[in-house]
């Protein structure tokens, strides 16, 4: 008897846990799609504007460290967006040049719970970034 309600008990906290969480997921899509007003967005930060250590030659984890000053620009919460979980299972993310030996035509894909972005760089120090939501 005891067993079964520990079951019972834990299944509902499980279930509240993911209401909220899908409750925040959300709330975000709907403050990077401008109250789901658009599919797609795109958003431009400058590096100067903001303390973003050196990543080198790491242009993924520079990606998603402006995606997640851009979720926290739009008033996001940070659990809202997972890089590790998108619509298609695990997330598959990666960079490269559309043009190779052209450093400027570098675009990062990264997959995410919310939706999937784009994230280019121009020649100076502007970060293009484009959300688009899962359908």
């Amino acid at each position: 008897m005891k067993f079964a309600r520990f079951v019972v008990v834990t299944s509902f906290l499980l279930f509240a846990v993911s209401e909220f969480a899908s409750a925040d997921e959300t709330r975000c899509i709907n403050r990077l799609t401008n109250d789901f007003n658009t599919d797609s967005i795109s958003h431009t930060l400058s590096l100067d504007d903001y303390e973003v250590r050196d990543y080198g030659n790491d242009h993924l984890a520079l990606a998603i460290k402006m995606i997640r000053i851009l979720i926290d620009e739009v008033g996001c919460s940070p659990k809202a967006i997972n890089f590790g979980r998108s619509a298609r299972g695990r997330s598959h993310n990666r960079c490269d040049q559309i043009l190779r030996g052209v450093p400027s035509s570098r675009v990062c894909y990264v997959e995410t719970n919310l939706g999937y972005f784009f994230v280019t760089t121009n020649m100076l120090t502007d970060m293009h970034i484009t959300f688009n939501r899962w359908d």
